[in-house]
């Protein structure tokens, strides 16, 4: 037993040094066979750009396999590839999935003219590698990239387009500047390259990629030396050049200059920058820039520096001395530049006298102060309480006789309600309102004569509110009803009108009116036979000085106490053969007053009377 134990004791290290053998041959070659299955299930997890994530330690006859998956699919997938690989015993599994971050981060920082630098997370799907090509695809040779950017889950759909689209901008701006996304949320801040770029900078964030957003924008314009500007008016309308502040800035000259463009087209071919002098008030340059351009009718108006100039051609002799006297009053900051501007005769030269419900207002040119002054004094005994607002210019090539001409017409025009007296060159227009038919019928009459030698006049003055014309028929239909109107019978002998006349008579003044094409004859009625005509009782005469009076209820003496039954009957009178004339001419009379012009309005003849117990009209066409 002694010897078999010596025996068993000397075979153990032969035992140990054959296992050890054994393990050392056998191990590697078990291991190899391993890795090299291994090593292909991790290289595939670097499909389509992605770089591979997974590391995988053959131990013996275990894997040990760790890495950070992208996705949780993504490690699933690698799980089972692992599983199904032949001869290992065991998976030491330490596999992870990427962190996910919200909001996701990334940002471009313009660190020097010739590098940029990508900080914060990168889609995990995306490798780098595959990334910084994509990226680096549009940029300009020798503009390089430095990616730290770390990897993570969580990025926005279409990340890589969002990243060169704040590459394109991180471009436009001087280093230090930073481009950057949260989320769906991009934002730009920096200084402009140039003003080009600024243009190109603010036309891109204008239409970002699909699904993003502009979040905060602060890019400050580029600075030029001299700064520059102007507004010229031409043919065509208004035209601005050179640099604006900001938008704010170029908002308020588009709204100064529609203003003085009155209508004209505005061309906006301004670009922002910095470099206006600090002495400078924006808004007091633009007031001043374009009260000069309201002088000039072709020409420009610009800055040059600080050095504010006017040039081209004015709109009259009066502008010339504006300018000028603009130019020496500039507000604080600006110098004064040029002042070359000429003027020529206004053609064609227009002056208009306006009456409204409060005042007259002269607009148009004058050719000097002299003239304006005598058109106030033909105004001044028209003015009942109104005003007079003068807005005329004084300008060179006036009409002959231009103030006889005016002149006339304001005495015309004092006349009427409302109205406006103009002249273009040699032609006299006189048009408004009457403020009754008869008057305006005569303004329009004598009007016509007041226009000087070798002038043209044109006279549209109407009652104001004119009926509007009929058509003939209606007018015969209306006439038909008035030729028997009863309420048109006067009193027994008398020639008066009548209150209840009134209206019926208006009426047909009004159809008149509205019926230019009739001419209308009164016919009178005479009183039937036998009516009684009642007397007019004559006054008492007066009592002399110093007697008094009868007293009431007492005779005044005896020959004047008869009763009145002692008074003999009345008898009646011979008819009166001219009273329905006279009736009719009374009818007349009143129409003419109301506005029927005499040519369209007359008595009917006497036997239109006869049998005739009211007044009728006919009508004549």
């Amino acid at each position: 037993m002694a010897i078999r134990a010596i025996g068993w004791l000397a075979g153990l290290p032969l035992l140990a040094g054959a296992w050890v053998a054994a393990t050392a041959w056998t191990e590697p070659r078990l291991e190899s066979a391993l890795e090299a299955p291994a090593a292909a299930v991790a290289a595939g997890t670097g499909r389509d750009g992605a770089e591979p994530w997974l590391r995988v330690e053959a131990r013996g006859r275990d894997l040990l396999a760790s890495g950070e998956a992208p996705m949780p699919a993504a490690r699933d997938e690698a799980r089972a590839a692992l599983a199904a690989l032949p001869g290992h015993r065991r998976i030491l599994d330490r596999l992870g999935l990427v962190a996910e971050v919200s909001p996701f981060t990334w940002a471009a920082i313009h660190r020097a003219p010739d590098r940029l630098d990508l900080i914060g997370h990168r889609p995990a799907e995306i490798g780098r590698t595959a990334l910084d090509d994509a990226l680096s695809a549009g940029l300009p040779a020798g503009l390089s990239l430095r990616d730290t950017a770390r990897a993570a889950r969580g990025a926005p759909e279409n990340f890589s387009e969002a990243a060169r689209f704040l590459l394109a901008q991180a471009r436009h701006l001087k280093p230090g500047a930073i481009a950057a996304m949260s989320g769906r949320v991009l934002s730009v801040r920096g200084e402009a390259a140039s003003v080009e770029a600024y243009a190109g900078l603010k036309a891109d964030l204008a239409q970002p990629p699909a699904g993003f957003a502009i979040g905060e924008v602060a890019v400050e314009p580029a600075l030029v030396s001299p700064f520059t500007w102007s507004a010229s008016r031409g043919p065509d309308g208004l035209r601005l050049d050179g640099y604006t502040l900001s938008e704010a800035d170029r908002a308020a000259i588009l709204a100064a200059a529609r203003l003085v463009a009155d209508g004209a087209p505005v061309v906006d071919m301004m670009r922002t920058a910095r470099g206006l002098s600090a002495g400078i008030d924006a808004k007091a340059l633009v007031d001043r820039a374009f009260a000069a351009l309201a002088l000039v009718r072709e020409g420009r108006v610009f800055l040059d520096g600080s050095a504010l100039s006017i040039q081209g051609s004015a709109i009259d002799i009066q502008a010339v001395r504006e300018a000028e006297a603009l130019a020496d009053h500039l507000p604080a900051g600006l110098s004064r530049g040029t002042v070359a501007l000429t003027a020529s005769p206004v053609s064609p030269y227009l002056v208009a006298v306006r009456r409204g419900s409060d005042a007259f207002t002269l607009t148009g040119h004058l050719p000097d102060a002299e003239a304006r002054r005598v058109l106030h004094a033909a105004l001044r005994p028209y003015l009942y309480g109104e005003r007079i607002i003068d807005r005329t210019r004084l300008a060179e090539g006036a009409p002959p006789a231009l103030l006889d001409g005016l002149t006339a017409g304001i005495g015309v025009l004092g006349q009427l309600a409302e109205g406006q007296v103009s002249v273009r060159d040699r032609s006299l227009r006189i048009a408004g309102e009457g403020l009754y038919p008869e008057s305006t019928r005569r303004i329009a009459a004598e009007a016509a004569r007041i226009a000087p030698p070798g002038w043209r006049i044109d006279v549209a003055v109407e009652a104001r509110g004119a009926a509007p014309s009929r058509d003939p028929a209606a007018c015969r239909e209306t006439f038909a009803a008035l030729a028997t109107e009863p309420t048109l019978r006067f009193d027994p002998g008398s020639a008066d009108l009548k209150p209840a006349f009134y209206p019926v008579l208006d009426g047909v003044a009004d159809l008149a009116r509205a019926c230019p094409q009739a001419r209308i004859e009164v016919a009178g009625h005479d009183d039937p036979p036998g009516t009684v005509v009642p007397s007019v009782p004559k006054e008492a005469p007066a009592p002399a000085k110093g007697k008094p009076a009868a007293k009431a209820g007492k005779p005044a003496d005896k020959a004047g106490a008869k009763s009145a039954a002692d008074k003999p009957a009345e008898t009646a009178p011979m008819p009166d053969p001219g009273l329905p004339q006279r009736r009719a001419a009374a009818i007349v009379d009143y129409l003419l007053k109301a506005g029927i012009p005499s040519n369209r309005i007359a008595a009917a003849p006497a036997e239109a009377a006869a049998d005739r117990r009211a007044v009728a009209f006919v009508l004549r066409s």
